[in-house]
């Protein structure tokens, strides 16, 4: 690899944590095209796994409290390295699909619900949607955390893999997604796919499953791959009948998705 092609892929994997992320890693980089957003995209696998390991280092840390306790901290940790931004995306689509879904007009619908999921307001359905959510990762984390406490082996190896696995599985499920959907809106970050991107998309998805089915076994990264794929299937269609594709709202709100059901089915496998 080139010096030039290097520095591109590290400014990429910059912008990709400056952009998922609210670590302090934006003063790194240099000035932005359209070619390092777009390659940016292929780094957020990568981008999960940093997530994944500062919180099972907290996690490590805050074990002796309690599972609940330790669970809740987690995930406010969760919420603050992300600032939100996914759980923003999940709110913006529950209020645009309640909001439109009613229209007979299928060109009305879409122009309520993308005009909706524009607007900065938080409704009462997305409020209680954000509850739900959260709920259920904390109830999650803190039965994996409960399991992971009894167990005779390194408390810290459960821990380990469902944090890392749910925020890169989370992060790598989008790529399939976008190269399945067409972007909805004629501009925006989220627009950044060609037929070669889509390619590369569904290699670093199958790579990354096979790597996880190296570290979790080739049953849970099995039982993980047919849930998220479902989850994939059904988000892709939901959207592409109401407004003709995806915006970045609707990825954003498919990782928290796939986050949860990927802590739920490691809850039900262990």
């Amino acid at each position: 690899m080139s010096q030039n092609a290097r520095v591109g892929a590290l400014q990429a994997m910059l912008y990709a944590l400056m952009f998922l992320t609210r670590l302090p890693v934006g003063r790194w980089l240099n000035d932005v095209d359209e070619q390092t957003a777009k390659r940016a995209v292929l780094f957020y696998p990568l981008v999960g796994l940093v997530i994944g390991c500062l919180l099972t280092l907290a996690a490590g840390v805050l074990m002796p409290l309690g599972a609940p306790l330790a669970a809740a901290l987690v995930l406010v940790l969760w919420v603050a390295v992300t600032g939100a931004l996914h759980l923003d995306g999940l709110a913006d689509c529950m209020d645009a699909y309640y909001a439109g879904h009613k229209c007979v007009d299928a060109t009305q619908r879409r122009e309520k619900i993308l005009t909706v999921m524009h607007d900065p307001a938080c409704g009462a359905v997305a409020l209680v949607s954000l509850v739900l959510l959260l709920l259920v990762k904390w109830a999650a984390l803190s039965a994996l955390f409960t399991l992971a406490a009894g167990s005779s082996t390194l408390v810290i190896l459960p821990i380990f893999i469902a944090l890392v696995i749910s925020a890169v599985l989370a992060r790598t499920i989008i790529l399939p997604f976008m190269a399945l959907n067409d972007y909805a809106r004629q501009d925006g970050a989220a627009s950044v796919n060609d037929a070669t991107h889509k390619q590369v998309y569904w290699a670093i998805a199958l790579v990354v499953f096979a790597l996880c089915g190296l570290l979790a076994g080739v049953l849970t990264a099995s039982a993980l791959l047919l849930a998220l794929v479902v989850l994939m299937l059904y988000w892709a269609q939901l959207w592409r009948r109401q407004i003709g594709g995806y915006t970045g709202d609707c990825l954003g709100a498919l990782v928290e998705l796939a986050e949860a059901l990927t802590l739920i089915v490691l809850v039900a496998l262990w």
